[in-house]
Order: structure tokens, then sequence, then C-alpha cells
């Protein structure tokens, strides 16, 4: 398939591209340029609960070395 971009260098195909979808776009040293089509992640989320009158989040005690180590590594990754 041929995509030819207007003048306004848009490139449009109902075949390849979903309407309103968010791509990931890299362009290598030969040339070629890969769309990757970025789909959100599932979030987990928390119920609030009342203590004491106030809103608070889960009733898990949180270890502060794992969370540490969680945030570390998720910023080594990057």
């Amino acid at each position: 398939m041929k995509l030819v971009a207007d003048d306004r260098s848009r490139i449009a195909s109902t075949v390849l591209f979903k309407p309103r979808a968010v791509y990931d776009a890299e362009k290598g040293a030969d040339g070629r340029i890969v769309l990757v089509e970025l789909v959100p992640a599932d979030v987990r989320t928390v119920k609030p609960r009342r203590v004491n009158g106030r809103l608070r989040g889960a009733n898990v005690a949180l270890d502060r070395r794992a969370l540490a180590a969680a945030v570390r590594a998720d910023r080594d990754a990057r």
C-alpha cells in the first residue's frame, strides 16, 4: 500500500488507522517510519473510606522500603 502526505503533512488511511487513536512514531536511520498504537493501561483504583469523618485510601499498611524500591526501579527503567 502506498500512502501520500498532503500539503499539511497529513496521512490518512481508513484501512490502517482507527479514528481518534493515538500512535507513537519512530523514524529509523534507514528512513523507515514505525507507528505503534498506544493503548491506555488499566489503572487500579482505590475506593475511599471514612475514618473519623475524613476520607482515606485503602486499608493497607505500606512498607516504606518496598515503596521506595518500586519508585527507584520505575525511575531506572525510564
